[in-house]
Order: C-alpha cells, then sequence, then structure tokens
C-alpha cells in the first residue's frame, strides 16, 4: 500500500509557504528560492518553459537565475534533455541540516526501535511553513504498507503528524495555520470545520496522542505523539502508520504507548541539554 501526498510543495507559490513582509524581502533572492522549492520527491526535473511557468515568472528571468543557481551548484542542467535538476550542493545543504538537526539524530535509534516493535512504518515529521515536512522514516518490511515519504510534506489537520504538532502549538499560532492553510476535505472522515477541529485537539491533549483513522487516505490508519520543545524551537511527532486492515482500534492503542514512550525518550533529551 502506498501514499499519495496530500499536498505537494512543488504545487504552491513561496507567497504561500512563507509570506515575507516588504521591508525585508529581496526580490531576486525570492525568486530564486521559487524555482528552487519547485523541485519535490514527485517532481524531480523541469524543462525550462515548465519551471517558469510554474514559478510564475518570464522564461528570460528564470533561465537567469537558473544560471546563478548553477554557479553555486545547487541546480545542474542535463546536457541531453536541457532539463534542469537539483545538484549536488543542495544535498550537501540536506546533509548539513541532518548532522546540525538535533532532533534528527537523537531521533533515529528510537525510530528503529519502534519500527521494530511494531512492525509498521514509522516516521518522524518536523512543522515546516505551517506543514508536516517528514524527513526521517524507517519503511516497514512487510508487503502491505505504507510509504515512508521522506521529504514530503502534509496538511497538519488531516494527519496524526500534524495534529500531533497541533496539539502543543499556541492556540492563536495553530488557528492562523489553518486559517491560511484551509482545512480542505481527503476522505469523508477528514476534520474541516474549526469546531471539529478545536474537539479533536483537546482529546489529543488529554490522552497526549493523535490518531488518523483514514482522514488523509482511504485505508491508511496511523497514530503519532507530539515532541515540542520550547526553547530550542523545535516542534516535530513520531508516528506509526500501516493498512486499516491491521491498524484496528484495539492496535492504535497499544500503538500509542509505544509511539508515545518514543516520542519522550526524544523530548527527555531536549530537557538535558537545556540544563
Amino acid at each position: 500500500m502506498t501514499q499519495s501526498a496530500a499536498t505537494s510543495s512543488g504545487s504552491e507559490s513561496l507567497n504561500t509557504l512563507a509570506p515575507v513582509s516588504r521591508d525585508y524581502g529581496v526580490s531576486s533572492v525570492r525568486k530564486a528560492l521559487e524555482l528552487l522549492v519547485r523541485f519535490t520527491p514527485q517532481v524531480t526535473s523541469w524543462s525550462l518553459s515548465d519551471l517558469a511557468r510554474a514559478a510564475h515568472m518570464p522564461k528570460s528571468t528564470a533561465h537567469n537565475l537558473l544560471r546563478t543557481l548553477q554557479a553555486f551548484d545547487l541546480v545542474r542542467q542535463d546536457p541531453d534533455t536541457h532539463s534542469y535538476r537539483l545538484g549536488p550542493r543542495a544535498l550537501e545543504l540536506g546533509f548539513t541540516f541532518a548532522r546540525g538537526a538535533d532532533v534528527l539524530s537523537r531521533a533515529r535509534p528510537v525510530l528503529s526501535r519502534l519500527a521494530e516493535t511494531t512492525g509498521e512504518t514509522v516516521k518522524l515529521g518536523m512543522l515546516s511553513q505551517g506543514q508536516v515536512l517528514i524527513i526521517a522514516s524507517m519503511e516497514s518490511t512487510r508487503q502491505l504498507h505504507t510509504r515512508g515519504d521522506v521529504g514530503t510534506r502534509w496538511p497538519l489537520h488531516s494527519s496524526s503528524l500534524g495534529k500531533a504538532m497541533l496539539s502543543v502549538l499556541p492556540t492563536r499560532e495553530a488557528a492562523d495555520i489553518l486559517a491560511r492553510r484551509g482545512m480542505p476535505r481527503f476522505t469523508p472522515a477528514t476534520f474541516t470545520t474549526r469546531a471539529g477541529i478545536e474537539r479533536e485537539i483537546q482529546g489529543i491533549r488529554s490522552r497526549g496522542y493523535a490518531l488518523d483513522r483514514e482522514e488523509s487516505e482511504p485505508g491508511v490508519c496511523c497514530v503519532a505523539a507530539p515532541i515540542a520543545d520550547a526553547l530550542l524551537h523545535t516542534v516535530a511527532a513520531i508516528s506509526v502508520s500501516g493498512p486499516g486492515v491491521r491498524m484496528q482500534a484495539n492496535v492504535l492503542e497499544e500503538y500509542a504507548t509505544h509511539v508515545t514512550t518514543a516520542a519522550r525518550t526524544v523530548a527527555r533529551y531536549f530537557e538535558r541539554q537545556t540544563l
């Protein structure tokens, strides 16, 4: 079983991803970033014309910006097809983030143990521009399973990872994100009203974990627990996901215990770091 991303950063403008004040927004830098964020796990290669169209800019402007990005090896052009892909420098920046992100390095062995215990796919997501960004995963070895989806983005209101994050965000910040992003329906079970998601968040705060009962995709269920640290400005969550035929209510309850324990293990690391 596979999961298709409910939202893709490749289809969104940076204007919706990261509103920037006109007082300090640098137009050329912003336009270059508009091009870079079009490269996603779903769309890894672009022609010049298609990329310029997706980024809503003239072809000549896109070409000039791409030449600058090529000079920094952030993108490369295929000599045969003339299409563009991310360059090795982009990978280097990713490695730098991975090494510098304490939550990622600390969580890897925890994710591994959780995957071994449950036999299902385990994911670590981080709050990024009002969405869940999957930054690490351990994919189940079972034939019928959910994907790890590293590098993809998911809405907060319909995923267990996202709802777990909403439960630890300040109320105003959570409301602002939901107002800006909206709450589109993906399945009949998706929460699409403010009253409904507020009741759900209160329940998550009470029990300490979030559930996704086929809210993002039919046939897929998940359970997640939040990791939050105000001093280190980290909002993240850990989840276990699998096909609904295996993730019944009793199983979800059992896995919730394992997931919350895993989340507390990672959170304790931050507590020691800030003492």
